[in-house]
Protein backbone atom coordinates (compact mmCIF):
# COMPACT_ATOMS: atom_id res chain seq x y z
CA UNK A 1 0.00 0.00 0.00
CA UNK A 2 2.85 2.26 0.86
CA UNK A 3 4.55 1.70 -2.27
CA UNK A 4 1.61 2.27 -4.31
CA UNK A 5 1.13 6.02 -2.46
CA UNK A 6 4.65 6.57 -3.19
CA UNK A 7 4.12 5.96 -6.82
CA UNK A 8 1.27 8.18 -7.15
CA UNK A 9 3.59 11.12 -5.41
CA UNK A 10 5.77 10.52 -8.05
CA UNK A 11 3.77 10.63 -11.25
CA UNK A 12 2.39 13.79 -9.91
CA UNK A 13 5.69 15.59 -9.40
CA UNK A 14 6.94 14.69 -12.68
CA UNK A 15 3.38 15.91 -14.31
CA UNK A 16 3.88 19.08 -12.05
CA UNK A 17 7.63 19.27 -12.95
CA UNK A 18 6.50 18.80 -17.22
CA UNK A 19 3.90 21.64 -17.44
CA UNK A 20 6.08 23.96 -15.44
CA UNK A 21 8.52 23.52 -18.43
CA UNK A 22 6.40 23.71 -21.26
CA UNK A 23 4.65 26.37 -19.78
CA UNK A 24 8.30 28.35 -19.61
CA UNK A 25 9.08 27.32 -23.19
CA UNK A 26 5.80 28.40 -24.99
CA UNK A 27 6.52 32.07 -23.24
CA UNK A 28 9.82 31.97 -24.47
CA UNK A 29 8.75 31.22 -27.79
CA UNK A 30 6.31 34.16 -27.92
CA UNK A 31 8.90 36.44 -26.74
CA UNK A 32 11.23 35.75 -29.48
CA UNK A 33 8.72 36.24 -31.87
CA UNK A 34 7.79 39.59 -31.07
CA UNK A 35 11.20 40.22 -30.42
CA UNK A 36 12.08 39.27 -33.84
CA UNK A 37 9.23 40.51 -35.71
CA UNK A 38 10.47 44.80 -35.01
CA UNK A 39 12.15 46.57 -37.79
CA UNK A 40 14.80 49.13 -37.66
CA UNK A 41 14.08 52.53 -38.89
CA UNK A 42 14.89 53.27 -42.27
CA UNK A 43 17.88 55.49 -42.29
CA UNK A 44 17.35 58.89 -43.66
CA UNK A 45 17.98 59.74 -47.33
CA UNK A 46 20.86 61.69 -48.04
CA UNK A 47 20.62 65.06 -49.58
CA UNK A 48 20.96 65.11 -53.08
CA UNK A 49 24.15 67.81 -53.63
CA UNK A 50 23.97 70.65 -55.45
CA UNK A 51 25.38 71.26 -59.25
CA UNK A 52 27.40 73.59 -60.16
CA UNK A 53 26.37 74.12 -63.69
CA UNK A 54 22.57 74.52 -64.40
CA UNK A 55 21.13 71.32 -66.60
CA UNK A 56 19.88 73.76 -69.14
CA UNK A 57 23.81 75.14 -69.55
CA UNK A 58 24.98 71.51 -69.87
CA UNK A 59 22.53 71.09 -72.24
CA UNK A 60 23.56 74.02 -74.43
CA UNK A 61 26.88 72.66 -74.46
CA UNK A 62 26.56 69.02 -74.71
CA UNK A 63 24.16 70.35 -78.30
CA UNK A 64 27.11 72.62 -78.98
CA UNK A 65 29.10 70.04 -78.96
CA UNK A 66 27.48 67.65 -80.75
CA UNK A 67 26.50 69.91 -83.99
CA UNK A 68 30.58 70.59 -84.06
CA UNK A 69 31.49 67.09 -84.50
CA UNK A 70 28.80 66.46 -87.11
CA UNK A 71 29.95 69.29 -89.12
CA UNK A 72 33.80 68.13 -88.51
CA UNK A 73 32.43 64.21 -89.73
CA UNK A 74 31.32 66.02 -92.89
CA UNK A 75 34.71 67.88 -93.21
CA UNK A 76 36.72 65.03 -92.70
CA UNK A 77 34.87 62.25 -94.84
CA UNK A 78 33.15 64.32 -97.17
CA UNK A 79 35.08 67.62 -97.75
CA UNK A 80 31.70 69.98 -97.41
CA UNK A 81 31.48 72.71 -94.75
CA UNK A 82 28.19 73.18 -93.26
CA UNK A 83 26.62 75.30 -95.90
CA UNK A 84 27.67 72.77 -98.72
CA UNK A 85 30.42 74.08 -100.22
CA UNK A 86 33.79 71.71 -101.34
CA UNK A 87 36.75 72.27 -99.37
CA UNK A 88 40.22 71.47 -101.39
CA UNK A 89 41.53 68.26 -100.45
CA UNK A 90 44.48 66.10 -101.15
CA UNK A 91 42.17 63.19 -102.10
CA UNK A 92 39.14 62.94 -103.18
CA UNK A 93 38.73 58.94 -102.14
CA UNK A 94 39.33 58.79 -98.41
CA UNK A 95 39.05 61.36 -95.27
CA UNK A 96 40.88 64.27 -95.20
CA UNK A 97 43.75 63.95 -93.00
CA UNK A 98 45.98 66.42 -91.76
CA UNK A 99 44.10 69.86 -91.11
CA UNK A 100 43.36 70.86 -87.51
CA UNK A 101 40.38 72.27 -85.35
CA UNK A 102 39.95 73.43 -81.97
CA UNK A 103 36.88 73.87 -79.73
CA UNK A 104 37.19 76.87 -77.63
CA UNK A 105 35.63 80.35 -76.65
CA UNK A 106 37.38 83.17 -78.83
CA UNK A 107 35.48 85.81 -79.16
CA UNK A 108 34.11 86.22 -75.56
CA UNK A 109 30.58 85.63 -76.07
CA UNK A 110 30.81 82.55 -73.17
CA UNK A 111 30.26 79.98 -75.42
CA UNK A 112 33.14 77.89 -77.21
CA UNK A 113 33.30 78.31 -81.18
CA UNK A 114 34.50 75.84 -84.15
CA UNK A 115 37.78 76.43 -85.56
CA UNK A 116 39.27 75.27 -88.09
CA UNK A 117 42.40 75.53 -90.08
CA UNK A 118 42.45 73.48 -93.59
CA UNK A 119 45.74 73.73 -94.45
CA UNK A 120 46.06 70.79 -96.32
CA UNK A 121 45.51 72.19 -99.79
CA UNK A 122 46.91 74.53 -102.26
CA UNK A 123 47.50 77.92 -101.00
CA UNK A 124 44.10 79.19 -102.36
CA UNK A 125 42.26 76.45 -101.51
CA UNK A 126 43.31 77.11 -97.68
CA UNK A 127 40.88 78.26 -95.31
CA UNK A 128 40.58 79.85 -91.55
CA UNK A 129 36.64 78.93 -90.62
CA UNK A 130 35.15 80.05 -87.17
CA UNK A 131 31.87 78.90 -86.56
CA UNK A 132 29.52 79.47 -83.45
CA UNK A 133 26.29 77.44 -82.82
CA UNK A 134 23.10 78.93 -81.91
CA UNK A 135 20.61 77.40 -79.38
CA UNK A 136 18.43 75.33 -79.01
CA UNK A 137 18.31 75.25 -82.97
CA UNK A 138 21.55 74.32 -83.25
CA UNK A 139 22.81 75.96 -87.17
CA UNK A 140 26.20 76.61 -87.42
CA UNK A 141 26.86 80.24 -88.47
CA UNK A 142 30.11 81.31 -90.33
CA UNK A 143 31.76 84.24 -88.45
CA UNK A 144 34.99 84.33 -89.44
CA UNK A 145 36.20 83.40 -92.76
CA UNK A 146 40.08 84.14 -93.98
CA UNK A 147 43.57 82.15 -94.29
CA UNK A 148 43.90 79.99 -91.83
CA UNK A 149 46.76 81.70 -89.86
CA UNK A 150 44.78 83.27 -87.42
CA UNK A 151 45.86 84.86 -83.88
CA UNK A 152 42.87 85.18 -81.63
CA UNK A 153 42.92 88.34 -78.73
CA UNK A 154 41.03 88.12 -75.28
CA UNK A 155 39.11 91.46 -76.21
CA UNK A 156 37.23 89.72 -79.67
CA UNK A 157 40.16 90.50 -82.01
CA UNK A 158 41.12 88.09 -84.55
CA UNK A 159 43.98 89.26 -86.84
CA UNK A 160 44.44 86.84 -90.13
CA UNK A 161 47.80 86.66 -91.95
CA UNK A 162 47.68 87.73 -95.69
CA UNK A 163 47.58 84.16 -97.84
CA UNK A 164 50.85 86.24 -100.26
CA UNK A 165 53.07 88.80 -99.61
CA UNK A 166 54.34 89.80 -103.07
CA UNK A 167 54.78 92.90 -102.36
CA UNK A 168 57.63 94.99 -100.48
CA UNK A 169 56.91 94.08 -97.23
CA UNK A 170 59.72 91.87 -96.18
CA UNK A 171 60.55 91.27 -93.04
CA UNK A 172 56.78 92.30 -92.09
CA UNK A 173 53.82 89.39 -93.15
CA UNK A 174 50.97 91.59 -93.79
CA UNK A 175 48.12 90.89 -91.88
CA UNK A 176 44.07 91.85 -91.67
CA UNK A 177 42.16 92.50 -88.24
CA UNK A 178 38.80 91.78 -87.13
CA UNK A 179 36.73 92.27 -83.87
CA UNK A 180 33.81 90.09 -83.22
CA UNK A 181 30.58 92.63 -83.13
CA UNK A 182 28.07 90.64 -80.49
CA UNK A 183 25.13 92.70 -82.51
CA UNK A 184 25.91 91.25 -85.90
CA UNK A 185 27.06 88.22 -84.67
CA UNK A 186 29.97 88.29 -86.54
CA UNK A 187 33.79 89.37 -86.97
CA UNK A 188 33.71 92.52 -89.12
CA UNK A 189 36.73 93.98 -90.86
CA UNK A 190 39.36 97.04 -88.99
CA UNK A 191 41.96 97.21 -91.17
CA UNK A 192 45.34 95.58 -92.73
CA UNK A 193 48.52 96.35 -92.57
CA UNK A 194 51.12 96.10 -95.22
CA UNK A 195 54.86 97.70 -95.08
CA UNK A 196 57.64 98.56 -97.72
CA UNK A 197 61.15 96.99 -96.49
CA UNK A 198 63.82 99.11 -98.72
CA UNK A 199 66.02 95.50 -98.44
CA UNK A 200 63.29 94.43 -101.38
CA UNK A 201 63.84 97.23 -103.24
CA UNK A 202 67.57 97.32 -102.67
CA UNK A 203 69.80 98.49 -106.10
CA UNK A 204 67.15 100.32 -107.87
CA UNK A 205 67.63 103.76 -107.57
CA UNK A 206 64.49 105.10 -108.30
CA UNK A 207 62.65 103.04 -105.68
CA UNK A 208 65.59 103.83 -103.17
CA UNK A 209 64.72 107.76 -103.98
CA UNK A 210 61.19 107.39 -103.56
CA UNK A 211 61.42 104.83 -100.30
CA UNK A 212 60.04 107.39 -97.49
CA UNK A 213 62.67 107.99 -95.04
CA UNK A 214 61.37 110.85 -93.40
CA UNK A 215 58.37 108.42 -91.63
CA UNK A 216 61.37 105.73 -91.03
CA UNK A 217 62.13 107.19 -87.32
CA UNK A 218 64.29 104.47 -86.06
CA UNK A 219 65.86 104.57 -89.07
CA UNK A 220 65.46 100.12 -89.72
CA UNK A 221 64.27 100.72 -93.26
CA UNK A 222 61.08 99.40 -92.50
CA UNK A 223 57.82 101.53 -92.61
CA UNK A 224 54.19 100.58 -92.42
CA UNK A 225 50.91 101.52 -93.96
CA UNK A 226 47.79 100.77 -92.17
CA UNK A 227 45.04 100.33 -94.37
CA UNK A 228 41.05 101.33 -93.31
CA UNK A 229 37.87 101.61 -95.40
CA UNK A 230 38.09 100.44 -99.15
CA UNK A 231 41.96 100.42 -99.14
CA UNK A 232 41.71 97.20 -101.56
CA UNK A 233 39.56 99.45 -104.20
CA UNK A 234 42.68 101.43 -104.15
CA UNK A 235 46.10 101.10 -107.14
CA UNK A 236 48.96 100.35 -105.12
CA UNK A 237 51.06 103.29 -106.77
CA UNK A 238 49.26 107.21 -107.37
CA UNK A 239 47.57 107.12 -110.12
CA UNK A 240 50.10 109.37 -112.22
CA UNK A 241 52.53 106.46 -112.08
CA UNK A 242 55.14 108.43 -110.27
CA UNK A 243 55.85 106.14 -106.97
CA UNK A 244 55.61 108.91 -103.88
CA UNK A 245 56.27 106.68 -101.05
CA UNK A 246 52.19 106.81 -100.28
CA UNK A 247 51.52 103.44 -101.27
CA UNK A 248 47.78 102.05 -101.26
CA UNK A 249 47.53 106.24 -101.42
CA UNK A 250 47.83 106.28 -97.67
CA UNK A 251 50.98 108.01 -95.84
CA UNK A 252 53.33 105.56 -93.97
CA UNK A 253 54.14 105.37 -90.29
CA UNK A 254 56.96 103.92 -88.26
CA UNK A 255 56.85 101.22 -85.97
CA UNK A 256 55.89 102.85 -83.10
CA UNK A 257 52.66 104.12 -84.66
CA UNK A 258 51.88 100.75 -85.73
CA UNK A 259 52.28 98.79 -82.67
CA UNK A 260 49.90 101.97 -80.89
CA UNK A 261 47.54 101.34 -83.72
CA UNK A 262 47.37 97.46 -83.06
CA UNK A 263 47.34 97.88 -79.31
CA UNK A 264 44.28 100.17 -79.65
CA UNK A 265 42.66 97.31 -81.82
CA UNK A 266 43.40 94.17 -79.62
CA UNK A 267 42.84 96.37 -76.48
CA UNK A 268 46.46 95.68 -74.92
CA UNK A 269 45.26 92.26 -74.57
CA UNK A 270 47.32 89.24 -74.83
CA UNK A 271 46.71 86.21 -77.65
CA UNK A 272 44.57 83.31 -76.77
CA UNK A 273 46.92 79.65 -76.86
CA UNK A 274 44.01 77.80 -79.15
CA UNK A 275 44.55 74.06 -78.43
CA UNK A 276 44.13 72.55 -81.89
CA UNK A 277 43.85 69.10 -82.65
CA UNK A 278 44.79 66.99 -85.41
CA UNK A 279 41.37 66.14 -87.92
CA UNK A 280 41.20 62.71 -86.82
CA UNK A 281 38.75 60.31 -86.06
CA UNK A 282 39.60 60.10 -82.20
CA UNK A 283 39.43 63.63 -81.79
CA UNK A 284 36.33 64.06 -83.50
CA UNK A 285 34.53 61.14 -81.84
CA UNK A 286 35.46 62.98 -78.68
CA UNK A 287 32.88 65.03 -78.77
CA UNK A 288 30.24 62.56 -78.80
CA UNK A 289 28.73 62.67 -82.48
CA UNK A 290 28.40 58.90 -83.80
CA UNK A 291 30.67 58.61 -87.08
CA UNK A 292 28.52 58.47 -90.16
CA UNK A 293 28.83 55.30 -92.46
CA UNK A 294 30.59 56.52 -95.66
CA UNK A 295 31.90 54.66 -98.53
CA UNK A 296 34.52 56.09 -101.02
CA UNK A 297 34.65 55.16 -104.32
CA UNK A 298 37.09 52.94 -105.86
CA UNK A 299 39.94 54.47 -107.32
CA UNK A 300 40.24 54.42 -110.94
CA UNK A 301 42.89 52.00 -112.83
Amino acid sequence: MKHFIWMLCGIFVSGLLLGTLTACGSDQFRTAVITTAKQAPAPEAAPAPETEVPVEVQDEDTARRLAYGKALWDMYLLGLRPDGEELERASDLGPAEGNRFAVMDVNGDGAEELIIGWDQACMAGMQGLVYACGHPEEELRLILSEFPALTFYENGTAAADWSHSQGWAGRFWPITLYQYRPDSGVYEEIGSVDAWDLECTEGDETLAAAFPSEADADGNGLVYYILTGEWYQNDRTPPDGQLDGRLWETDPVDGAELEAWLSSCTGGTESLEIPYQDLTEENIAALGYPKPDVTYPEPVG
